[in-house]
């Protein structure tokens, strides 16, 4: 059975890696599913699996409505294994195969399940390996940010407790407070972060530069929005996409087209409450507001932000390269898209598993 689609990549020991694609009935190569990769029933990665293992595996998966991914190189390692994972723009994968262990002790909130199949795979084999995917699925929601139809878009509103406004200059102190307790969660060995790094991104001066341009916007409790208070959530939105020398599979827009949405972040105290949520919709409402015919924002494959867009209906571009210098992350970054302009451009509908 011929692959979907096929790739070679520099793994970071620098070892080419061939990564191969088979996707379920109704999955293609586009916006949404770039590589044949669907998000739901998660998709099941082949780490150090042969050939001719993989070929009795294979059917079985896609029969579940599954994307296949099989990683090999003569000398594979568990990082390749991610590199190939990152470079399809897939953040959780069920992995499978001789590696699966290696690699859901370097990256364990990225491995849903870890398998090593009887070689050589016999039907009760693949049989027992589908049980195991299944048994560790997770449960996906589907809350679409932005809902466009024929009379027009509208926006899911966000936690009642929560207002999102335009920040000033005396709310600097409570935002980079805010960044600073990010950080502080980012510097805890194990924790499934952002990736974010302390004294590389997000900078200070940066921080204060955009708040100061006029981009910042703050989530605070309701009763307490005043300057100064206590900041529970930022962002910046412009029309600058921020990544130079890039060539995203989209549509090219002008400045005043699309918004961006960048250092979105939540203080980790607060986490749960919905403050990603409130800061998203008080986006999409703004880019609505602007008459902007697109929402873009991207972020690392290892983000846990991914799994939140993905619910909010944002539509997954191929990733691209664009590596951050002093970051513990994969060079490849995740593009994800909201139409505002015209129905029927949304992400697609995630797909019942069986």
């Amino acid at each position: 059975m011929d692959p979907t689609c096929e790739t070679v990549l520099d793994a970071p020991d620098g070892a080419p890696v061939r990564v191969s694609v088979w996707a379920p009935a109704g999955v293609a190569d586009e916006p949404g599913t770039p590589f044949g990769v669907a998000y739901e029933p998660a998709p099941v990665v082949l780490a150090g699996v042969a050939a001719e293992q993989a070929a009795r595996l294979v059917p079985v998966l896609l029969e579940d409505g599954r994307s296949v991914v099989l990683a090999s190189a003569p000398e594979l390692s568990a990082a390749g294994v991610l590199q190939a994972m990152s470079r399809l723009g897939v953040t959780q994968a069920h992995v499978a195969g001789p590696l699966a262990g290696a690699v859901a002790a370097q990256a364990p909130a990225r491995a849903l399940s870890a398998a090593v199949p009887a070689v050589p795979a016999a039907e009760a084999d693949a049989a027992e390996l589908l049980a195991a995917v299944r048994a560790a699925e997770p449960v996906r929601r589907h809350r679409p940010l932005v809902t466009v139809d024929a009379a027009g878009a509208r926006v899911a509103p966000g936690p009642a407790d929560v207002v999102v406004r335009h920040a000033v200059p005396e709310d600097e102190p409570a935002i980079q407070a805010m960044y600073d307790h990010l950080l502080d969660a980012c510097d805890i060995p194990g924790r499934e972060t952002c990736g974010w790094r302390r004294g590389f991104w997000p900078l200070p001066d940066d921080v204060s530069r955009r708040l100061h341009e006029g981009t910042t916007w703050v989530a605070l409790e309701r009763g307490h929005e005043q300057p100064g208070n206590h900041v529970l959530g930022a962002m910046s939105l412009d029309g600058d996409f921020g990544l130079p020398g890039v060539e995203p599979d989209w549509e090219p827009l002008a400045e005043d087209e699309m918004l961006t949405c960048h250092v979105l972040a939540t203080d980790p105290a607060f986490h749960g409450r919905g403050m990603a949520m409130a800061l998203l919709a008080a986006y999409a409402s703004e880019g609505i507001a602007r008459g902007c015919k697109a929402l873009r924002i991207n972020t690392s494959p290892q983000s846990l932000a991914n799994r939140l867009y993905r619910e909010l209906g944002f539509t997954l571009h191929k990733p691209v390269w664009f590596p951050y210098d002093g970051l513990d992350l994969t060079g490849w970054t995740n593009l994800y898209e909201i139409r505002l302009d015209a129905p029927g451009k949304a992400a697609p509908a995630l797909r019942p598993t069986r």
